[in-house]
């Protein structure tokens, strides 16, 4: 193994990888150092700070002298036309600003004093601008800014771009920044079992009849599909059994729409559309039969949680990204209890008991505030 890093190294050394310096061009390395920074990294306050967070911690912040052979270190020698990834050295006011969302973000929701979530955090954070890929081989040269990267093989990286600094940082960014460093520290304490669901969270929906991923009536498709014949409605073509369920239609069953772990709606999954529903229900499917058997549509691209406890738990950390994500105003705008539709006032009903039950139980069994994170967006 330590044979194939020093391949890979100088492998890196031969391609001429660039340091990050702020000159973001691939330029030629004068010496690799591999695990060999200098600590602290200057004497100013910043550097006390984060000297301290490393003894606190065990997380080493890095800002300096970070180059490519860094940031591309793997298990595997890299082929000519993988990403190289370069970044620039942030200036000393930009180093506060990514320490200031250090502190309050990742390491203001862990203890200290808790072995797994020291465990949680990487042995180094690197804080860097501009972090692409710097290969002119590369299908991805120079098009995506990477904002934030945990698959380093034994680093993490936050970066902006030069420009995004100048000009200040959104409230939208700094979201993305804040649900990006807290969530996961949350997932894995109800994985782990050391969070539990909440009480009386499970028995609100019903998490074995199969759901639909929405529901069309025949007066809408008809809208939508003018040219059509009527018959294609009634005998399924071109319309799924998973769309015609008007009771089992998922928000009419109490599930909100889901979002992604980048906090993001998720409408298409795998090249299927998902329209918000949780993939990880099962969903009412089309049966086939022919003279040679039968065959079972599912559009569902799962895959499907394999009990009902694994589906509540998945339930109940998709209403946490809603709570981070959405003010509380937005989410009684999006699921109204006085909608129209009875069977949506059920639903929508149930949405916002689950809401409600969700921010309570954060705040006052663990003593996180969900609300605080929606609340950027506001600012």
């Amino acid at each position: 193994m330590l044979i194939k890093q020093l391949y890979r190294v100088l492998l890196l050394a031969l391609l001429g990888l660039a340091s990050c310096t702020d000159d973001d061009g691939v330029g030629t390395v004068q010496r690799v150092d591999l695990l060999d920074f200098e600590f602290p990294q200057g004497n100013d306050p910043w550097d006390r700070e984060i000297e301290q967070i490393a003894k606190d911690w065990g997380m080493y912040i890095i800002y300096k002298n970070v180059d490519s052979t860094h940031l591309n270190r793997m298990w595997t020698t890299p082929i000519y036309n993988d990403p190289i990834y370069v970044c620039t050295t942030p200036s000393n006011e930009e180093i506060q600003i990514y320490l200031d969302l250090v502190k309050e973000w990742l390491l203001g929701g862990m203890d200290k004093n808790k072995e797994e979530d020291r465990r949680s955090l990487p042995y180094y954070l690197y804080l860097v601008n501009d972090f692409n890929d710097g290969n002119p081989r590369s299908q991805t040269y120079q098009k995506n800014h990477i904002q934030f990267k945990k698959d380093g093989l034994d680093y993490w990286s936050l970066s902006f771009t030069s420009d995004e600094l100048e000009a200040g940082l959104t409230s939208e960014q700094i979201h993305g920044v804040a649900c990006t460093f807290s969530y996961p520290g949350l997932k894995t304490r109800f994985e782990t079992g050391d969070y539990e669901v909440a009480p009386g969270f499970a028995g609100m929906s019903d998490y074995e009849t199969k759901i639909g991923r929405r529901y069309i009536s025949f007066e809408q498709w008809k809208e939508e599909n003018p040219y059509l014949p009527e018959y294609f409605y009634a005998e399924n073509i071109l319309i799924d059994l998973c769309d015609k369920d008007p009771d089992n239609a998922y928000k009419r069953r109490g599930f909100a729409s889901q979002l992604g772990e980048d906090f993001k709606p998720i409408t298409n999954l795998n090249g299927r559309q998902t329209y918000g529903a949780p993939t990880w229900m099962p969903w009412i499917t089309r049966l086939f039969e022919n003279e040679w058997g039968s065959i079972v549509y599912d559009e569902n691209p799962g895959p499907v949680a394999g009990t009902v406890e694994e589906r509540v738990r998945l339930d109940f950390l998709n209403m946490i990204r809603v709570a981070m994500t959405y003010p509380e105003e937005e989410v009684r705008e999006m699921y109204p209890v006085d909608a129209e539709d009875p069977l949506d006032q059920v639903g929508n009903r149930i949405i916002n008991d689950k809401y409600d039950l969700v921010v309570e139980y954060m705040r006052t069994t663990y003593g996180i505030n969900l609300q605080r994170y929606a609340e950027i967006l506001d600012e």
